[in-house]
């Protein structure tokens, strides 16, 4: 007869033991609280950046239409994102916050850009000799896209690691990448 007691109530004790220590366990530090310099520059970026979102859902379905509004801001987005990379060249930033501006204006000219080819695709008409419809996902796959939102992606994330700390920290909008871009994401509420 084999005793497998023995062996977890061993082992429970000294778990048990080995966390009765005189040291306090170490608690992860704060960062302190942004100064209003941060907290402007985050006010001023997310005013920036509200203006070329667009939150597009690609349909579950193969050869569904995107929704007519948001081919209409697709449409836009070019004229939307043009703006926006004018206002960051405009903005007054510390000259240590430079490479997260120029690394923003990278992503937002390339997701400029992605969503040309994702405008191009949701107007695709359906292929008359082989009857393939014009959105399904062979066509955005083909349209290179997702070459353009690849490259994208390190800029924005380079971007939303700097801000969307601070941002959280002052309970504003922070950012997530979304298949257009950015996108917001509000900052969670506690209680």
């Amino acid at each position: 007869m084999v005793r497998r007691g023995l062996p977890i109530v061993v082992a429970g004790m000294l778990l048990f033991f080995a966390g009765c220590g005189s040291e306090a366990a170490p608690v992860a530090e704060q960062a302190p609280p942004p100064n209003a310099d941060q907290r402007e520059l985050v006010r001023e970026f997310n005013a920036l950046l509200h203006g070329p979102a667009i939150d597009v859902r690609f349909p579950v379905a193969e050869c569904t239409t995107l929704p007519r509004r948001t081919r209409f801001e697709l449409r836009d987005s070019p004229q939307r994102i043009a703006a926006a990379r004018a206002q960051l060249a405009r903005l007054r930033m510390p000259k240590s916050d430079d490479r997260v501006r120029t690394r923003l204006d990278e992503g937002l000219r390339l997701i400029a850009e992605a969503n040309k080819l994702l405008l191009a695709w949701a107007e695709r008409p359906d292929d008359a000799e082989t009857g393939e419809c014009g959105q399904s996902t062979d066509n955005l796959r083909d349209s290179a896209y997702d070459e353009f939102h690849d490259l994208a992606k390190p800029h924005l994330q380079a971007f939303m690691a700097k801000h969307n700390p601070i941002a959280a920290q002052t309970r504003a909008t922070t950012w997530e990448l979304g298949a257009a871009g950015l996108i917001p994401r509000k900052a969670l509420s506690s209680g």
